[in-house]
């Protein structure tokens, strides 16, 4: 195969949590995914492996948004509800709650990173994904508040994790 320079590739993407756009983004978006293995060992080669075997994988997304808006707070934190003020609807907030015995996998949806300037044939797809909803993000003068999404990916029922390129591809 030749090489091409179209292949070289770079740039920001949108992030779309069950089909939403979650906004702007700050400081890029870090995908990591990992494999463990077990080395097969047996006494006739000493400490030297026959074999190896994948004993799983895992796939985490990191998303610091930088629209810290109500809405995306309740679409990352597992356990938040929205209120708005009965009698004043400009008035709103988020109530988080302990989330203790919550199932991550109950709130697990799709998970599509879309480089810009692509209409899909690039995604980054992590077919269920949820965020524990763990939080950083500080009051600075100098700079703007983010709330750093960890999403993690979990093997669906076909024990797919993720896809890149055009979801639309059938086999």
């Amino acid at each position: 195969m030749a090489s091409s320079t179209e292949n070289v590739k770079l740039g920001v993407c949108s992030v779309l949590f069950d089909n939403v756009d979650l906004g702007f983004t700050k400081g890029g978006v870090e995908v990591e995914v990992a494999t463990s293995t077990h080395e097969v060992k047996v006494d006739q080669t000493g400490e030297t492996p026959i074999n190896e075997l994948i004993t799983g994988r895992t796939v985490t997304v990191k998303v610091p948004l930088a629209e810290t808006t109500l809405d995306n707070l309740v679409k990352i934190m597992p356990g938040a509800t929205l209120i708005t003020d009965g009698t004043d609807p400009t008035k709103k907030k988020v109530v988080v709650k302990t989330g203790v015995s919550m199932s991550l996998l109950d709130s697990a949806k799709i998970l599509t990173l879309r480089p810009k300037g692509t209409t899909g044939e690039d995604d980054f797809t992590v077919f269920k994904a949820a965020c524990p909803g763990a939080l950083n993000f500080a009051y600075k003068l100098d700079d703007e508040r983010v709330f750093v999404a960890n999403f993690k990916g979990y093997a669906d029922e076909e024990g797919e994790i993720f896809s890149v390129g055009d979801n639309d591809a059938a086999a």
